[in-house]
């Protein structure tokens, strides 16, 4: 993302700050999952499936747990704060009747999630409390025997966004002429009060079978497609010098994305390792668009639109080893977006309308590695595990940006390479309690990112940072308590 730091613009970098307003507002309203876009990152989308060892034993479980995620905390001495946290409560049934020959059972499991984040005590120029509350719905129903099955799953995901934003101080430039005819008129055409909302309904199926190749071989295919609609939409108080654009308006950002997902493995008791091939596929597109006061017609309809495409595969290996077990695997990803942007009408310089355009286009490939590793310490009245792994991608893109202004004002076009590792190490420590049929497991994660560019180009993440800055977070703590009856297995 762009950051103009200290809002003043060099004369080599005009860039245009509502590019940077529509970016961050498109990255944000899709955002749910935070760990799950980071597993994306790293090309390695998760799927819920179940397998032919649930099958094989009758029994009904029912789990109810709650997770809480302190993603990232940062405060700045006589500056303030800014805090991004989430939780998660759920609840859980599984139901197996493996008395016959032909197997069944069900799966199905409510939560409902929370993320949160706040910048309302921080000295910054733009300032938000970000507010992503929804629930998620999933049913899996599947049929077999002792060598295959088949399944099917179907999820539906809601969710509503609320995000106050006020806009401190706009973008100024060291060019009096850029300022007079474009940051001046920022202002009084949005306002320094922002609201951004909407509703979310996603919808998902899966469908997974396991076939036997042979007498000690077990091939798992599984595939799911999502699709996810949005239109997230943004108001705000325009009081320029148009009266027929005076007043509250709002623009709403429509899109949609499509995912697919295809899983494929090899097990065999025979062999050590087990395989895994997954190939994902994602399309999303975004037009925003601009409704008008009735009648008016001096301004657009359409302020631009945005496409994105990623095409991404990895191969894994899993294994074990005594009491250790190993996953390994590589990602291959190729990413491609496209974007057209023109701002509102601003106002009117004499009789002329002010409005300015930009041009967007990043592309280029990440290949990814992942190693995990989980070790059982003891496994007494209490079993105590450890799990460690570390991730890495690199990132290799290159930006190509232009800017269309009006009034013989000039930009430098943007024709940059944009490279970064980003690593993230992992720790776990698992520990479960079992009495009777009940089952208590706490689990605490923490996870260490961090990014390094390797490219020398102008493009900047962000500013500067101060001295002083201290941050936290990417920690995680998980309770579940779960109930079994097993006693349902009768002899035929």
């Amino acid at each position: 993302m762009l950051i103009v730091p200290n809002f003043v613009t060099s004369k080599r970098k005009k860039l245009c700050f509502f590019l940077l307003l529509y970016l961050v507002i498109i990255s944000v309203t899709p955002a749910q999952d935070f760990y799950g876009l980071l597993n994306n990152a790293f090309d390695q989308p998760g799927l819920t499936r179940l397998g032919l060892t649930d099958l094989q034993e009758s029994q009904i479980k029912l789990s109810s747990g709650y997770v809480y995620e302190d993603y990232f905390r940062e405060s700045t001495s006589g500056k303030g704060s800014q805090t991004l946290d989430g939780n998660i409560s759920s609840i859980a049934l599984l139901a197996i009747n493996a008395r016959r020959d032909i197997k069944y059972g069900i799966f199905f499991q409510g939560r409902n999630l929370s993320v949160s984040y706040s910048s309302l005590n921080a000295d910054r120029y733009i300032n938000t409390d970000y507010l992503n509350e929804g629930r998620d719905l999933e049913l899996h129903m599947v049929i077999g025997n002792e060598k295959m099955l088949w399944g099917m799953g179907i999820d539906q995901q809601s969710k509503t966004l609320s995000a106050p934003v006020l806009i401190n101080k706009y973008p100024e430039s060291e060019d009096s002429q850029m300022n007079r005819y474009f940051f001046d008129w920022l202002e009084p055409s949005f306002g320094n009060e922002l609201i951004a909302r909407s509703k979310f309904n996603w919808r998902g199926i899966t469908t997974y079978t396991s076939l036997p190749l042979g007498s000690h071989l077990i091939l798992n295919l599984n595939y799911r497609i999502s699709d996810k609609p949005f239109a997230p939409c943004v108001d705000y108080q325009n009081t320029s010098n148009i009266q027929d654009l005076q007043g509250d308006r709002r623009m709403i950002f429509d899109g949609a994305s499509v995912n697919q997902v295809l899983e494929i493995d090899l097990e065999s008791p025979d062999w050590s390792l087990k395989p895994t091939v997954t190939i994902q596929k994602t399309d999303a597109d975004l037009t925003i668009v601009n409704p008008l006061p009735e009648g008016v017609i001096d301004d657009f309809p359409e302020l631009g639109e945005l496409d994105i495409s990623h095409r991404g595969g990895s191969f894994a290996l899993e294994g074990q080893y005594k009491n250790l077990a190993i996953e390994a695997g590589i990602g291959y990803s190729r990413w491609e977006a496209n974007t057209e942007l023109t701002t509102p009408v601003l106002g009117r310089y004499w009789f002329v309308p002010i409005a300015h355009a930009a041009q967007l286009q990043i592309s280029g490939e990440s290949i990814s590695q992942r190693l995990n590793l989980s070790k059982e310490l003891f496994n007494q009245d209490i079993r105590v595990d450890l799990k460690a792994g570390y991730q890495h991608a690199y990132f290799d893109f290159q930006v190509i940006g232009e800017a269309d202004l009006e009034f013989n004002l000039r930009s430098v076009p943007i024709d940059d390479p944009f490279q970064l590792h980003l690593h993230v190490i992992s720790i776990g420590v698992p520990i479960s309690y079992t009495f009777n049929s009940i089952t208590l497991h706490y689990e605490f994660t923490q996870m260490i990112p961090w990014y390094e560019r390797v490219d020398s180009s102008p493009l900047k993440l962000q500013g500067e940072r101060p001295s002083d800055r201290k941050v936290r977070g990417g920690g995680q703590h998980m309770i579940v308590l779960s109930y079994t009856w097993s006693e349902l297995k009768t002899t035929p």
